[in-house]
């Protein structure tokens, strides 16, 4: 079992690879291949969690702490690469894109190092930086420099705001939905990246629908302020009636 525990961590840290990867295609202005690699770590990072958890990994590696390894290769695939893309592409204002950059790798800094990250019921507390997905919106699917700086700035006030964000894996409630709705995204998304050739426009609306489904559970969460599943439990259950 401690084997296979390692082989879990060895999993999870292929994704500093993917990342060098990523940023070696930044050099190259090679945006697919930046984003096809990032496809890669986010699929590692939505698998390898689950798997650690069903086995117990703390337990058997109690000496070797899986979430700070998690951490470190999510602000390098889901914070730095998409933040040199914008240094590199013409997705902002060229006299924007160092100010754009330096803003998501700041306020991704209060993301990660915030205890209260997550709630009870699983939620992430504030925009949980996902820049690799916002960043590959702004480039298949294309607005104006100026409309994208915008984007940019409302998702960097957002993380630091305690708006409440639907974790896909971690939520209970809805489970089942999130998880086709992630399986949806990553089949549309990556049909989007394969085929650069075909209209954004076309692929945007099935693009659009599991971001539509993430935006309405995570509004609903937020506004009730509280842990919704508790609160569902309770209002079901007629000795609280």
């Amino acid at each position: 079992m401690r084997w296979f525990a390692w082989c879990v961590h060895a999993f999870t840290a292929s994704g500093v690879v993917l990342g060098l990867l990523a940023l070696l295609a930044v050099e190259q202005g090679d945006w697919q291949v930046v984003f096809g690699w990032l496809l890669l770590a986010l699929v590692i990072d939505a698998v390898d969690g689950p798997i650690a958890r069903l086995i117990r990994i703390k337990t058997v590696l109690p000496r070797f702490d899986g979430s700070t390894l998690d951490l470190l290769v999510d602000y390098l695939t889901f914070v730095i690469v998409p933040a040199l893309v914008l240094c590199h592409s013409t997705i902002l204002p060229e006299s924007l894109r160092i100010a754009g950059a330096a803003a998501i790798l700041v306020t991704a800094l209060h993301h990660y190092c915030n205890l209260d990250i997550k709630t009870e019921d699983g939620y992430f507390v504030g925009f949980p930086a996902f820049w690799n997905i916002a960043v590959f919106y702004l480039y298949r699917f294309p607005v104006s420099p100026t409309a994208a700086a915008a984007i940019v700035a409302v998702l960097c006030v957002l993380t630091c705001v305690p708006i409440k964000v639907v974790h896909p894996l971690r939520v209970k409630k809805f489970r089942v939905f999130s998880f086709a709705f992630l399986a949806l995204w990553l089949v549309v998304g990556g049909f989007a990246l394969l085929r650069p050739d075909l209209n954004g426009n076309w692929l945007l609306v099935p693009n659009l629908v599991p971001l539509a489904y993430f935006t309405l559970i995570s509004i609903r969460r937020t506004v009730a302020g509280v842990d919704v599943e508790h609160a569902d439990h309770v209002a079901a259950d007629p000795q609280n009636a």
